[in-house]
């Protein structure tokens, strides 16, 4: 059995904060290769400097030699040529809206057999996702491919997405477009490390926290924007602090973030007076994180942030043994059973967008539209204040509800999670041995013609009667070949026998187009496109010229 991904699940970029999707990625990765049963991973970089890169970063995560044996990379470069001579079991993307539409394009026109297109979903809040679903329509869906959805709810928000733009085709064309896509509810893994036990007393002193504090935890992006509007908490926790409620909590604020984020949150402490209340731990190592969760009692995570669809932190605190307080919103909802593992915080929202942000949303910056569509998401404080005192002050319920976290993380690790993707993969793959060679043969409306739509650039274009001769540097590159300048990138498309056999073809005489593709052919299967490519590159370069 073959897998096969354009999508690297790692993230090579400045990605200062290691939380979220790409950390997720990294760890669905491992996970892959470490429990997956496939022969072989087949991962399709965009360069060489990628596949490198992807090759030294995945010794590290994956030691085992035999495990690295599974893997194979090429270059994008190679994706059409290898579909046509290989089968694959699947392709699958770290994120559903990243190359999937012309996976299924590339599929359906090219692909040795039929074989499931998945991918997985992140964030799905943005306003541009309806532009994502018209894609994937345009594109040729097959019944067999699929979207493995982290929640319900992220499964739900989807579903109704996908069928509305379908809706939305229907009505302005009269075309009834194939909207159906296996849905699939798989959530996100954690690391069996995290169930680990660590010396409590020894984290705590590694931060400095008092050891008979109670501390309530929260790790997670500090971003307004982005994750959660920590104003109407502290408020609550400002309340509370002068009520004299709190007694020994304390609280914990730790996770990436920008400058101008943290720098925000630690003015809004200071302007409260809550300094030694609430400490913050901004952008810290990853390596300590599991001490942060052992050192705390219990976990907080209140978010009102549209583009939360899991929560990956909550399962890392329910393994190491935290009861917790999580929003009832979005993906959280699933993670607990009400009163025993912890409680959830009702919240509300508004039933329609007023007008000014309704008929905006198109132009506004999505971080803008997500703060603005944040700030009309409420939680309840009251029943806030309640579950944090009901945590915070009773150590046997704090306990009783730990150990029942704990258990119900289990069920989340990333062997399980594996498992479940494959026995997905295999039904998906099954149903597509159903729809013959070719399922699908739509139109390549999302690629288009490049060749047709920049016609007008040049000069000229490259014609069958255009007849191609060696110039006086040709004929010393002949001699000399290695002073050609040869990009690494460009000469894994540049084959030294067909570069050497249309030079030695114009020793004697000029030649037309024509009859080097012919040639190029019957002397080496030379397609037309692979000879173009040569005689352009070596007209780039002065080595031959257009008589």
């Amino acid at each position: 059995m073959r897998f096969g991904s354009v999508d690297l699940f790692m993230d090579f970029g400045d990605w200062k904060f290691r939380m979220g999707r790409p950390l997720a990625n990294e760890g669905f990765l491992k996970a892959l290769l470490t429990h997956g049963s496939f022969d072989t991973y087949h991962f399709f970089c965009p360069d060489l400097n990628h596949v490198e890169k992807f090759r030294d970063r995945l010794a590290k995560f994956i030691p085992d030699p035999k495990l690295q044996e599974r893997v194979q990379t090429s270059l994008q470069v190679a994706l059409a040529e290898t579909l046509r001579d290989q089968e694959f079991q699947v392709f699958h993307q770290g994120d559903f809206t990243y190359c999937m539409p012309y996976l299924i394009g590339l599929r359906n026109r090219l692909a040795r057999a039929p074989f499931p297109v998945t991918g997985a979903t992140h964030s799905i809040d943005s306003i541009y996702m309806n532009s994502r679903y018209l894609e994937l329509i345009l594109a040729g869906l097959a019944p067999y491919d699929g979207i493995v959805c982290t929640s319900p709810s992220a499964l739900r928000a989807v579903e109704k997405g996908l069928n509305w733009v379908g809706r939305q085709l229907r009505e302005r064309t009269g075309v009834t477009f194939h909207t159906h896509v296996r849905l699939e509810q798989i959530p996100l893994g954690i690391d069996e490390a995290f169930f680990q036990e660590e010396d409590r007393k020894e984290a705590r002193a590694f931060f400095r926290m008092p050891p008979d504090s109670v501390v309530a935890l929260s790790v997670g992006r500090i971003s307004l924007r982005h994750k959660a509007d920590w104003a109407p908490p502290l408020e609550l926790i400002g309340q509370m602090e002068s009520r004299k409620e709190l007694r020994n909590i304390l609280f914990v604020i730790a996770g990436g973030g920008q400058p101008s984020d943290v720098a925000l949150l630690e003015s809004m402490i200071t302007q409260m007076g809550l300094e030694k209340r609430i400490l913050i731990f901004p952008n810290f190592q990853p390596e300590v994180k599991r001490k942060l969760y052992q050192a705390s009692d219990f976990y907080l995570s209140i978010i009102d942030n549209f583009q939360e669809t899991f929560g990956l932190s909550i399962l890392e605190a329910m393994a190491s043994g935290l009861p917790v307080i999580l929003s009832d919103f979005s993906g959280y909802r699933d993670f607990i059973a009400e009163g025993r593992e912890g409680f959830y915080i009702p919240t509300i929202w508004t039933e329609g967008l007023p007008e000014f942000l309704r008929d905006n949303m198109g132009i506004l910056d999505p971080s803008m539209a997500r703060l603005y569509l944040s700030q009309m998401v409420a939680v309840d404080l009251e029943k806030l204040r309640i579950a944090i005192l009901q945590l915070g002050r009773d150590e046997n319920l704090r306990f009783r509800m730990g150990g029942a976290a704990k258990s119900r993380a289990f069920s989340y690790r990333w062997s399980n999670i594996i498992r479940l993707y494959e026995h997905f993969w295999a039904e998906v793959k099954e149903e597509s041995r159903h729809y013959g060679q070719k399922p699908l043969e739509p139109p390549d409306i999302l690629v288009g013609d490049f060749s047709a739509t920049f016609s007008h650039y040049p000069s000229r274009r490259l014609s069958a009667a255009h007849e191609v001769s060696l110039t006086d540097y040709g004929r010393q590159i002949l001699q000399s070949p290695a002073i050609l300048v040869r990009y690494e990138d460009i000469q894994v498309c540049i084959f030294p026998d067909l570069e050497n056999f249309l030079l030695d073809s114009l020793i004697q005489q000029p030649r037309t187009v024509a009859n080097l593709r012919e040639l190029g052919w019957k002397a080496l299967e030379a397609t037309r496109g692979q000879v173009d490519f040569h005689l352009i590159w070596l007209l780039k370069h002065g080595v031959l010229k257009i008589e």
